[in-house]
């Protein structure tokens, strides 16, 4: 619900300003890992996520405040800013949590219903949004964004109560230690390195394709409207065919092939489309890669590299992959989007130089991460 928000408040802000934005999300997005980390060194894991929902609800019912008075290039700014950031904090938050509560064995049966009801939230949000958005102001869409997500803390703190861990009291203690211990971790544990890098290649290759794609259908559909309807078809291709990839194939993929082949799966076929177009360069052609790109990040790779979670210890659990799941995605996001354009700049192929040989250093990533997986390595 909060996306189409934050996407029009980038339009107030103005859209030749959107660079500003973006490199102020990344900056934003780092000072926020020392402060969740000091969050973590003193909140106790079983209040943790209550705590950091009841922040961002309290923060978002401050913009609706805000909003209501009347919204401003400043105030619309900082809102997508914020948000930009919060949300992969929420999310991988969320999946901390989801990880305290599931041995590695049920996260192999189980993670792929549980990213389906995210893909299903990611078709009901927008739907809904564009219902009342005609009705309500977006400081009352923000109001109901809060309570939803105070609804998703209570069903997690229900959840708890039945988490897996060996020692009870151990979740009514804080995790401690560092408020950077992150960073480190990250480098220190193979399987957490393994994880980092299966973010950079994918939103490397993410980033190709977008930027591709965009120019494409600026070219191909001189209609702003019609661009307009690409774009939603592409969403809707991309939430669909991975809503029926984690109801069917997810688990039994995991299961029966181990997830070496699920984390290696999806860049074998991106490669195939990437290889294609170089040949067939055409809108149609790179959404559909684009589609199966992002479709098998959420319904293969992302709930594969949150199985991995299972398998290490609580300090890393939160605050490693609070560091993946923000500084390094927004910090490949913004590399990126500066290689991309050097490239093209130089009136080269961004696919061929750049996406390609990602896509191929991901397959070997993925095979390997998950291999380490199904062999138990830590």
């Amino acid at each position: 619900m909060l996306r189409p928000v934050r996407d029009e408040m980038g339009v107030e802000t103005g859209v030749e300003r959107l660079q500003w934005l973006f490199s102020g999300t990344f900056a934003f997005t780092l000072l926020t890992v020392p402060v969740f980390g000091w969050v973590v060194k003193r909140v106790p894991r079983a209040y943790l996520l209550p705590v950091v929902y009841g922040f961002v609800v309290l923060i978002l019912l401050l913009f609706c405040v805000s909003f209501a008075a009347g919204v401003t290039t400043v105030t619309a700014a900082s809102f997508f800013i914020w948000l930009s950031a919060f949300n992969l904090i929420v999310v991988s938050l969320f999946w901390s949590n989801v990880s305290d509560a599931f041995t590695t064995e049920q996260s192999h049966r189980l993670y792929g219903y549980i990213a389906a009801g995210g893909t299903a939230g990611a078709l009901a949000g927008p739907a809904l949004t564009a219902l009342l958005a005609r009705y309500l102001a977006s400081a009352y869409l923000l109001a109901l964004s809060a309570a939803l997500l105070c609804a998703a803390a209570g069903c997690m703190v229900l959840l708890r109560r039945s988490h897996r861990d060996a020692e009870p009291t151990a979740a009514a203690r804080p995790i401690g230690g560092s408020v950077l211990a992150g960073v480190p971790l990250t480098l220190k544990l193979p399987s957490l390195r393994g994880v980092a890098l299966l973010v950079i290649c994918y939103t490397a290759v993410h980033t190709v394709l977008y930027v591709e794609i965009a120019d494409l259908a600026r070219r191909t559909y001189p209609d702003p409207g019609h661009r307009t309807a690409f774009f939603a078809s592409l969403d809707l291709a991309v939430n669909g065919l991975a809503l029926g990839i984690q109801l069917l194939l997810t688990r039994p993929i995991v299961q029966r092939f181990g997830l070496a082949i699920a984390l290696a799966l999806v860049p074998i076929v991106v490669l195939g489309g990437l290889a294609a177009s170089a040949f067939w360069r055409t809108a149609v052609l790179l959404a559909g890669t684009q589609i199966a790109n992002r479709a098998g990040e959420f319904a293969l790779v992302r709930p594969g590299r949150e199985m991995i979670y299972t398998t290490v210890d609580p300090e890393s659990r939160y605050k490693a992959k609070n560091f993946i799941d923000t500084v390094v995605y927004r910090g490949n996001d913004a590399l990126m989007a500066w290689l991309v354009s050097s490239v093209r700049s130089a009136g080269l192929d961004a696919v061929l130089l750049a996406a390609m040989p990602v896509a191929i250093a991901w397959v070997v990533v993925g095979f390997r991460v998950g291999k380490r997986h199904d062999r138990g390595s830590p």
